[in-house]
């Protein structure tokens, strides 16, 4: 694992490193301009835990959080966490090209709510995990194992040979994504709406399926398109 630096801001993203690894917190900056039921509430959850905190004419409205040294983990660590689940039908989902912070952090928003046991971004091919992207995950990425890998294809060899289903969303794809059986071990493959998934990606998937059967217009935003899809494979699994 590598070492990450980042300050978080907005109450869900930091009410939810409280609730969760309330120990990565250095710092918590709280608006004075703020003297209302939320930010009582924040206060109190703070206290709590424990946590320093300072009222600060700086922010206008929402409070901030330094927290240091977040772990990022690599696909060394993501052999570890396959190797060791405990789940035998694991959900992992792949974001492949996914250049917009908010797009990212949204998709990283869904898997939270539909429990994805991993999430698996292409490091050189995908927007960075900053302080965009946390905010608009609204607190789930401190609940999902997050990988990064350098080496997207050798990522999908080593799935494929774990039993992992690979499933790649591509609007040119002959198959609709509610005839799959995603009740066994499975992953999907998000990419831009821009380009989609790259071609190396795309080759390396299982299957490649769409998410509608509408001729004229096929496009949906990668994050709406994320939650589509993690909501099936949440629904055939109960």
């Amino acid at each position: 694992m590598t070492k990450n630096t980042n300050k978080r801001y907005g109450f869900h993203s930091i009410e939810s490193i409280i609730n969760n690894n309330p120990h990565t917190i250095k710092k918590l900056f709280i608006p004075s301009s703020r003297d209302d039921k939320r930010i009582h509430q924040l206060i109190s959850l703070a206290e709590k835990f424990e946590i320093k905190y300072e009222i600060s004419n700086k922010l206008k409205k929402d409070p901030e959080a330094i927290v240091a040294n977040s772990e990022i983990s690599s696909f060394k660590d993501l052999k570890v966490f396959i190797e060791d689940s405990p789940n035998q039908n694991l959900s992992i989902l792949i974001l492949d090209n996914i250049i917009d912070p908010r797009n990212l952090g949204s998709c990283i928003r869904s898997a939270a709510v539909y429990e994805i046991d991993a999430l698996i971004i292409n490091k050189h091919h995908c927007a960075p995990l900053n302080e965009v992207a946390h905010n608009v995950s609204a607190g789930g990425a401190e609940l999902i194992n997050i990988f990064h890998v350098s080496n997207l294809i050798n990522c999908l060899k080593y799935l494929r040979k774990s039993n992992i289903d690979i499933y790649g969303l591509s609007e040119h794809a002959q198959k609709i994504y509610t005839s799959c059986n995603f009740t066994n071990s499975s992953a999907v493959i998000m990419g831009s709406e821009e380009s989609g998934m790259r071609q190396k990606t795309s080759e390396s998937c299982n299957e490649l399926i769409k998410l509608n059967l509408n001729k004229k217009f096929k496009s949906f935003n990668v994050s709406v398109a994320t939650g589509i899809i993690l909501s099936e494979i949440s629904r055939q699994r109960g």
